[in-house]
């Protein structure tokens, strides 16, 4: 028990971001002050119950008779109902104390959630593309947001309640001690063992529960995910009974696990009441052989049932501090992932683009493969060009438009930028000039406005920009066909546009962002015919010289108006041509 909370508390110290140790240390001032506040609420009822079990000790004892003198008393009566006054005053301020103190424990637990789940996202962005391709979306969700949650509310605060409960607990144990020794002997030999035989018990079944619990939800996840975001084919397919039996397959292990838990929550309130029974057993016995006088017995007996008063929920928030605490040490597993990592800006280099992009002997493979998936790209894209590539399907055209806007970074070879190396210190600058259409746009579940000002908050959203983006994407009159306009709510995944619709305001995004190059991969492909020319015309429209289009097509009709189109075969550059020679 003893190394649990001690290498528990060592993790934390080493996994606490900057300035969180002072903090830290400023809470466990606050948690001596508590436990003092904690003795003092039940030492205001000694004096009350010197008063009213034994006879005359309002004039023997030395303190009780000086406050009943000096403060002017006519009657014991009298000086009753000002201790029980007093009584009242001194519970109503250490609860309100108490209170304060338990805010102050939520601030920190609760603040340093949100740091972890913040530092954790920035952390899974900065391992880059790569990473979420091949991490499962549910199970990133549940490092940002669950176990950042997990780590604050059964780590930190059950530590913070372990050691107020402790030192509550050894103030009380102290004050028995003083009063009569033996007695605390006879409890310790009571309800110690009883602690010690069920937290062995129920530690290793509790861990086990709150693992498999973090393995099973991020399953759920996924099940409900794919089952929500392909109605359609679950539909289609009448596979509707499959994927709810393996919702509730999983449904059934979690509520499985939930059952335990509320039984191991609840347990220790149950085991420590018996035990505080066989306590007070265990001292009236004590006090029949060994106490002479029945007043003296009534007296212990009050003093401990005053101590199990408070001791009782002491013991079972420790009981259950330990078992959470014990159960959740998975949580450092991710938590320790920030540790050593810097989280300040990415280096800013500036990067102009007034002239040419160039790939020299550019090579790329995946981090997984052993031979090259690019070799050997030469080519120039000058400003205001439109580049066009063709190639069969995993040739490598989308690879290299993801080397072109920087998600990946070559094994050999180099992309430079008005002369100026594309890798991570001048991403940030390229990002800023760079838009991209995918054949699947991405739309929030939002406005149309949202959509397009993508990221910015809509009291920022510039209307002029807005306008000129909708118009250049041919969204102009489509939009002023609607009530609210730019401010309608397009539904999840754009569930409210057509396919078309979609890839116009993916384009209508790339043109409000700035960027001085648009990139296009087969961002018509999905798309019937008529809707295909309708785009490849509002893209043509965007070729004015100024802008810089870079585009991967499915079928060559889609490049008419492209100056070069480079053809692309097993990660080589096989030809390049134009469209002209290419329909001769």
């Amino acid at each position: 028990m003893n190394n649990l909370i001690f290498s528990t508390i060592k993790r934390i110290l080493q996994v606490l971001p900057p300035g969180y140790k002072k903090k830290s240390a400023k809470m466990m001032i606050l948690l001596f002050i508590n436990s003092v506040m904690e003795l003092f609420g039940l030492a205001a009822f000694l004096p009350l119950f010197s008063v009213i079990l034994q006879d005359g000790v309002i004039q023997t004892h030395p303190i009780i008779s000086k406050v009943y003198n000096s403060g002017g008393f006519t009657s014991e009566n009298q000086f009753i109902l000002f201790l029980a006054g007093f009584i009242v005053f001194a519970i109503i301020f250490k609860n309100i104390m108490s209170l304060y103190i338990l805010r102050s424990q939520a601030s920190f637990s609760l603040s340093l959630y949100q740091n972890f789940a913040i530092r954790l996202h920035q952390l899974y962005y900065r391992r880059g593309f790569a990473y979420f391709k091949s991490t499962n979306s549910n199970v990133i969700m549940r490092d940002v947001n669950v176990i950042p949650k997990l780590f604050s509310n059964n780590i930190v605060l059950p530590i913070f309640n372990f050691l107020n409960e402790l030192f509550v607990l050894g103030f009380i144990i102290v004050s028995l001690v003083l009063y009569d020794w033996k007695a605390i002997v006879l409890l310790s030999f009571t309800i110690l063992p009883i602690f010690l035989l069920f937290y062995n018990w129920v530690k290793g079944r509790s861990a086990k529960i709150e693992q498999e619990s973090n393995r099973i939800q991020p399953l759920l996840g996924k099940s409900i995910f794919q089952s929500i975001f392909g109605f359609i084919d679950v539909e289609i397919t009448n596979t509707q009974r499959q994927f709810r039996e393996k919702i509730k397959y999983y449904l059934n292990k979690m509520v499985t696990l939930s059952i335990k838990r509320t039984i191991y929550a609840q347990a220790p309130t149950k085991v420590i009441e018996a035990g505080m029974v066989i306590t007070i057993f265990a001292i009236t016995a004590y006090g029949l052989y060994f106490i002479p006088e029945r007043t003296g017995l009534a007296a212990l007996l009050g003093l401990f049932a005053l101590a199990a008063y408070r001791i009782l929920p002491s013991v079972n928030r420790i009981m259950i501090a330990l078992i959470s605490i014990k159960g959740h040490q998975f949580t450092f597993d991710t938590i320790k992932d920030i540790k050593g990592t810097k989280f300040s800006d990415m280096d800013d280099k500036p990067i102009s683009f007034d002239k040419s992009i160039q790939l020299e002997n550019l090579c790329f493979r995946f981090p997984d493969q052993k031979n090259n998936l690019l070799k050997n790209i030469n080519f120039t894209i000058n400003k205001g060009d439109n580049i066009g590539f063709i190639g069969p399907s995993g040739a490598g055209k989308t690879t290299l438009m993801n080397l072109l806007l920087g998600f990946w970074q070559p094994n050999d070879g180099q992309i430079t930028v008005d002369n100026i190396i594309l890798d991570k210190s001048t991403l940030r600058h390229w990002r800023d000039k760079v838009g991209y259409v995918q054949q699947e746009v991405y739309i929030l579940d939002g406005t149309i406005a949202e959509n397009i000002a993508f990221g910015e908050n809509t009291t920022e959203i510039d209307n002029n920009k807005l306008e000129h983006a909708l118009k250049q994407a041919s969204l102009w009159d489509f939009v002023n066909t609607l009530a609210k306009r730019a401010n309608t709510i397009i539904g999840e995944r754009g569930a409210k546009l057509s396919g078309g619709q979609r890839q116009r305001i993916g384009i209508a995004r790339a043109i409000y962002s700035g960027a001085s190059v648009l990139f296009f991969d087969e961002a018509t492909s999905a798309l019937d015919t008529q809707t295909e020319e309708e785009i490849t015309e509002s893209i043509r429209q965007l070729s004015n010289g100024e802008l810089t289009l870079v585009v991967i097509a499915h079928r060559i009709s889609t490049l008419k108006y492209c100056d070069k189109i480079i053809e692309i075969n097993q990660g080589i550059i096989t030809k390049e041509t134009n469209y002209k020679e290419i329909n001769k």
